[in-house]
């Protein structure tokens, strides 16, 4: 069963009895039928007259049977080409019978008249009749037999002198009309029979059509499993959509569902899938279909759960916030006191006195407490933006030109992609946003290092990318990067990220990362479209 398509064939819609293109093929089968019956009463003569001795003695009934032949080939011709050009109709259908019975007149008139063996082909014509026309065919072609018969008969008592025979002629007009009965009955049996294979076809059609519509339409991925090879008969467009595979390169079942062989039919779970796209969070249930096979119905869930860890991440600051009111005035206040106190003592204290030491080491570490405190409250409730129209290209560019003299950006080579965009940003807010992307590149990245940083034209979501080549984050760190006080540098605080994240919701945009060995580490700020105020 091919995996793009539906999972089974298409039905073979029939003609409908009653169609042109119906009548032509029965047509077609009677031109051929009259084709071989004409060759072989053909043979039949050819035989008897070579049986002859000598072959002199061929009379001229003889030469009337070849013509009464190359006749009836030459009708069977013209009608094959004018069904072969579609010109047929109703009318090639009853010339058929009357030509049908007209042969079958002229070789009974040829051969011994009364007693010729071939009066059975009357009733051949009868049934090609019934055949094409159904019941008044068989009738029209009956009628004309008969009255040819009858005229053959009287005739040939006339020639012959002899009686009439009234008796085997009844007989053989009832049996013609007998036959022309029970041949159109089962012929009109036939017709409704094939109108309500017909009707069921086309039934049969129209559902196939609507359930491989509503297989396509669905945005969920559907999978069906032979459950002992494990192998993936059938995935919707939809489900190749969410795997990433093509549907000529499908994998075995537990590449992309691992465990799913082993779980429980009517269960749903989610599951870890490596796909071309990359690790997706997948929901997946599962339903039997028969003994062997079994229907995985399953969604991408991996965008969702992300943005459920971005909404526990806001409300661990949302709560953050409200602890950091408290903080501040319980801390600041007090700090403020110790650092005035200590300021107060080296003030007095001696050049080099232990005093003054003492005294230069606690104002040092309070001011460092106090950039603390203060960074704790920016993430925990950052200040609104102050929206001016600001051209990002240029903001980036002052950005790095003051960060060429950072000591980690020494060996590094910078590599500025700006295409010239305006947003209504905060500028500063932004900057501060880029210093903590730029800085960390430079320390991941290490001297001969590469670092690029792209500005995207209007009207593209992504604002800007901060990318560096080493690729060091591994994928356990990347969920935890943008939480607070989790810093991958020893002496590094963990507020750096947790800060921009903030500043990028605040802006109605979202900051996210990605990071391999091969590709490096990239870090996206992308605008939502509907925030997006690109001029």
């Amino acid at each position: 069963m091919p995996s793009s398509s539906a999972p089974a064939d298409a039905p073979v819609v029939l003609q409908r009895p009653d169609s042109p293109e119906d009548l032509s093929g029965r047509l077609t089968a009677l031109v051929f039928f009259r084709t071989v019956a004409t060759t072989l009463i053909l043979v039949v003569a050819g035989v008897q007259i070579s049986g002859r001795r000598p072959l002199e003695s061929i009379s001229a009934a003889d030469f009337g049977w070849f013509g009464v032949v190359a006749v009836d080939y030459l009708l069977t011709l013209v009608s094959a080409l004018l069904l072969r050009r579609g010109s047929a109709g109703r009318w090639l259908a009853w010339v058929q019978v009357l030509g049908a019975v007209a042969f079958a007149t002229s070789i009974v008139l040829l051969t011994d008249r009364r007693d010729s063996p071939f009066w059975f082909t009357y009733l051949l014509a009868i049934i090609g009749g019934a055949v094409v026309l159904g019941m008044r065919g068989a009738l029209g072609g009956a009628t004309v037999a008969a009255l040819s018969s009858i005229v053959l008969t009287l005739w040939s008592a006339v020639v012959n002198d002899g009686p009439a025979r009234p008796v085997e002629l009844a007989t053989q007009v009832l049996a013609q009309f007998l036959v022309a009965a029970l041949s159109g009955y089962l012929a009109e049996q036939l017709i409704r029979t094939r109108g309500r294979l017909v009707e069921s076809e086309e039934d049969l059609a129209r559902t196939k059509e609507l359930r491989d519509r509503i297989v396509t339409a669905i945005p969920s991925g559907l999978a069906v499993v032979e459950t002992p090879s494990g192998r993936l008969r059938y995935v919707n467009p939809a489900g190749l959509a969410i795997l990433g595979f093509d549907d000529d390169t499908l994998p075995p079942v537990e590449q992309v569902f691992p465990g799913v062989l082993a779980v429980a039919v009517g269960r749903r779970w989610e599951l870890l899938s490596t796909t071309p796209r990359g690790e997706r969070i997948l929901g997946v249930s599962t339903s039997s279909l028969d003994a062997e096979t079994v229907l995985l119905v399953f969604q991408d869930l991996t965008d969702v759960r992300r943005k459920e860890d971005e909404m526990a991440r806001l409300d661990e600051l949302a709560e953050l916030g409200k602890v950091s009111a408290t903080l501040a005035h319980e801390v600041r206040n007090p700090l403020a006191s110790m650092r005035g106190s200590a300021q107060m003592l080296l003030s007095e204290a001696t050049d080099g006195s232990s005093q003054q030491r003492l005294s230069r080491i606690i104002v040092r570490e309070a001011d460092r407490l106090a950039y603390l405190v203060d960074h704790y409250l920016e993430l925990a409730r950052p200040k609104a933006p102050q929206r001016t129209q600001v051209r990002v290209d240029t903001l980036v560019s002052e950005t790095i030109e003051v960060l060429r003299a950072d000591p980690a950006a020494r060996g590094i080579a910078i590599d500025e992609q700006l295409s010239t965009r305006e947003e209504s940003l905060d500028g500063a807010q932004v900057k501060q946003v880029l210093i903590n992307l730029l800085r960390n590149a430079f320390r991941a990245a290490g001297p001969r290092g590469r670092v690029r940083v792209r500005v995207f034209a209007a009207p593209a979501p992504t604002l800007f990318e901060v990318w560096d080549s080493a690729g060091a984050v591994k994928p356990d760190e990347l969920p935890h990067l943008f939480e607070p006080f989790y810093s991958r540098e020893p002496d590094g605080t963990g507020l750096g990220l947790s800060t921009a994240q903030s500043i990028a919701h605040a802006h109605g945009a979202k900051l996210s990362v990605e990071s391999s060995p091969e590709q490096g580490t990239t870090f996206r700020f992308v605008l939502q479209p509907e925030r997006s105020a690109h001029v």
